[in-house]
């Protein structure tokens, strides 16, 4: 089963910090040799955003992303047994210390065709 874990945090009140690198390099080297990785990314400070919306058909684009509260730092989707294996994981992942991990399972769609 595949999940998604999306780790996130606030940076108004903590953050990752240069000591973690260690830690995510060893999270990743685990995931990777125990077969479970299918993707993963991190993603860049929120002000380098664009979130689009559309209402009554008009499309609109603003710079940057909500500002307050936590923000969706990166994810990790694995591939594992079952929801135990996948918060074992996420308990794993270095934000989980300061922010959280939040984890779901991903609907696989099977198109006929």
């Amino acid at each position: 089963m595949k999940f998604a874990l999306l780790y996130h945090y606030d940076p108004s009140t903590a953050g990752p910090v240069e000591e973690e690198v260690a830690d995510w390099m060893a999270f990743d080297g685990q995931v990777r040799e125990a077969g479970l990785l299918v993707d993963e990314a991190g993603f860049h400070m929120r002000d380098k955003a664009l979130t689009v919306s559309v209402r009554d058909g008009e499309s609109t684009v603003t710079e940057g992303a909500p500002t307050s509260g936590p923000m969706l730092a990166g994810y990790y989707l694995l591939d594992v047994a079952d929801m135990d294996t996948a918060l074992e994981w996420a308990a794993r992942i270095p934000t989980a210390a300061y922010g959280s991990v939040e984890v779901r399972p991903v609907v696989e769609f099977e198109f006929e065709g």
